[in-house]
C-alpha cells in the first residue's frame, strides 16, 4: 500500500469541497488528474473513499475514517518541516488571555502545548468564562485580549473585534437517520425532530433567533452544557443538533457514528477570533502571541 502526500492533499480538498471541479481548482490541477489521483488512492488503500453522486461526491464511512488519518499525516509532515526551521521566541513576561467556553473545550487542548513551546520564556495564563464576563475583564484591564466567538458578542465602539475564521454550522445526526435519505435537507425538515441543545456561549440565543427568522423554532427536548453529551445523544439517535465544523468529531465516546449534513436553506456560522480593548495597543510580546494564535486557529479550521 503506497500513496503520496500530494494524493492526500487532493483527497482532503475533495472531502472539503465535495466536487471534483472545485477540488481540482483548489489544487491547481485538471479535473481528470483529480479523478485519476482519487482512483489510484482508492486502489492503493483497497477501499472506497467516496460515493459518486450526480451533484458531487460524498465520503463513505471508510473515507470519513481515513480523512482523520490523512489530516494528521499532512499536519505531522508540515510540523516536521517547521521543526527543522524552528526557533523559539525569546520574548519574556506574563500574559493573561481570556477564552470562551466553547474554545476552551475544543481549541485549548489542541494549542496550549504548541504555544508554550513557541514562547518558552513567557508565562501564559488562560481564563475561561462567559463572553460578557470576558469583555468586562477586558475593560477592567485584567486581560490582554480574549479569544471568543465573535459572532455571539455585541460589537460596540469600545471594542476592537477581529474574526479569524468562519466555521459553518451543519446538521449532526446519527448513522442511519431517516434525514440522511433526503437528497436535500431544509430547516423545516428538522422542526419536528427532537433537538439536543448545547447551552454555552449564548449559542441557544443565536440558533433560536436564526430559526425564528426562518419562521420556525427547534423542538428542544434536552439542553446540556456538555459537548460530549450532545454528541452521544445524537449518535444514539435520541435527537439531532446543529453545530459548527470546528467542534465536529465523527465518533462519540461509545464509538457510535455522528454524521453531518449541510442544511440547504440555513447558512449560519460560528465566527472565531479575538476581542481587544479599543485604544489600548498591545505590547510587542502580546502582539506576537496573538499573531501566533491566529495562525494556529486558521490551520485548525483548514483541517476541520
Amino acid at each position: 500500500m503506497k500513496f503520496t502526500l500530494r494524493q492526500l492533499e487532493f483527497f482532503i480538498a475533495l472531502a472539503q469541497t465535495k466536487q471534483i471541479s472545485k477540488a481540482a481548482t483548489r489544487c491547481h490541477i485538471s479535473q481528470s488528474s483529480m479523478t485519476v489521483a482519487m482512483r489510484n488512492l482508492e486502489e492503493a488503500l483497497n477501499s472506497q473513499l467516496f460515493l459518486r453522486k450526480p451533484r458531487g461526491v460524498q465520503l463513505t464511512p471508510s473515507g470519513e475514517r481515513f480523512l482523520l488519518h490523512a489530516r494528521k499525516i499532512i499536519s505531522d509532515s508540515q510540523h516536521a518541516i517547521e521543526d527543522l526551521q524552528y526557533q523559539p521566541e525569546l520574548a519574556a513576561g506574563e500574559l493573561t488571555i481570556g477564552i470562551a467556553k466553547t474554545l476552551a473545550a475544543y481549541l485549548l487542548p489542541a494549542i496550549i502545548s504548541e504555544v508554550e513551546q513557541h514562547f518558552p520564556l513567557m508565562t501564559l495564563r488562560f481564563v475561561e468564562d462567559d463572553p460578557a464576563e470576558l469583555i468586562q475583564q477586558l475593560r477592567d484591564k485584567m486581560l490582554a485580549f480574549a479569544l471568543v466567538l465573535t459572532s455571539n458578542i455585541i460589537h460596540d465602539a469600545g471594542l476592537n473585534v477581529e474574526t479569524f475564521i468562519r466555521s459553518q454550522r451543519r446538521l449532526w445526526v446519527s448513522q442511519g437517520h431517516p434525514l440522511l435519505n433526503q437528497p436535500a435537507i431544509k430547516l423545516a425538515d428538522i422542526a419536528g425532530v427532537p433537538f439536543i441543545m448545547l447551552d454555552t456561549d449564548k449559542y441557544p440565543d443565536v440558533i433560536c433567533q436564526h430559526w425564528q427568522a426562518k419562521g420556525g423554532q427547534p423542538n428542544v427536548t434536552f439542553t446540556t452544557t456538555s459537548f460530549e453529551t450532545v454528541r452521544s445523544l445524537v449518535a444514539k439517535g435520541r435527537g439531532v443538533t446543529i453545530l459548527s465544523d470546528l467542534v465536529y468529531r465523527p465518533w462519540s465516546l461509545e464509538g457510535l457514528r455522528v454524521m453531518r449534513k449541510t442544511i440547504e436553506d440555513s447558512a449560519t456560522y460560528m465566527d472565531v477570533g479575538a476581542v481587544l480593548l479599543q485604544g489600548k495597543p498591545l505590547a510587542e510580546s502580546e502582539r506576537m502571541v496573538l499573531d501566533y494564535l491566529r495562525g494556529i486557529i486558521i490551520r485548525l479550521d483548514d483541517n476541520a
